[in-house]
């Protein structure tokens, strides 16, 4: 009975009442019918809820927010991490990893974000929104892909030892074209002939 009497308080309303004769007007035209919905399963919702609920600092940055995205890059030519970090008031701090040592790009994907995340504590940053645009560094530091290769599993660890010292953390996936400059710095890093740009160029040995 609470449905029925919820719905006549809104008929005792001139503007609401108004409304729902001219709906009911419009959509009895199209024979429109009400239907019960089946039960949802709980892990089918939750699957849901969780998929298409954006990072909370993704929709709403936090005054204090900074951004960080990394990316790495490896090829014939070398190997190298990029990290663009960027603060609420615009400051902008690009550095580069270059690695000496062989890499996998899985390799380099990972090292970005422990370079980016460690150069944020060094600035006492404690709430950052982390893009990069390797889904299985993503997925994985986030427990949605399994995690079964040894050093990728050293690598997960040491980013999880990272996020555990901020407030605040969220890593999010986007596509590569809106991480081109984190991209540039990797390369800049890996490849010897982008030496031109002016950027911080630190050289890591083997890990």
């Amino acid at each position: 009975m609470r449905p029925l009497v919820q719905f006549w308080q809104i008929l005792q309303k001139p503007e609401c009442s108004g409304r729902l004769i001219k709906w009911a007007v419009e959509l009895g035209e199209f024979e429109i019918t009400f239907q019960q919905r089946s039960a949802i399963r709980a892990q089918a919702l939750a699957d849901f809820i969780v998929e298409c609920t954006p990072c909370p600092s993704t929709s709403n940055p936090e005054p204090n927010e900074w951004t960080l995205y990394v990316d790495g890059a490896s090829s014939s030519k070398g190997s190298g991490a990029g990290a663009l970090l960027i603060g609420p008031e615009g400051y902008q701090s690009e550095h580069a990893l270059k690695f000496n040592f062989d890499a996998t790009n899985n390799m380099a994907e990972y090292e970005a974000p422990l370079l980016g995340l460690q150069l944020a504590l060094e600035l006492k940053i404690r709430t950052i929104q982390v893009y990069s645009d390797s889904q299985l560094v993503v997925n994985q530091i986030n427990s949605i892909y399994e995690v079964v290769d040894p050093v990728m599993v050293k690598y997960v660890t040491l980013v999880a030892d990272l996020k555990c010292k901020f407030q605040k953390f969220c890593l999010s996936k986007i596509p590569r074209a809106e991480n081109e400059q984190a991209d540039l710095l990797s390369k800049f890093a890996s490849d010897s002939s982008l030496s031109s740009r002016s950027v911080f160029v630190e050289i890591l040995d083997e890990p």
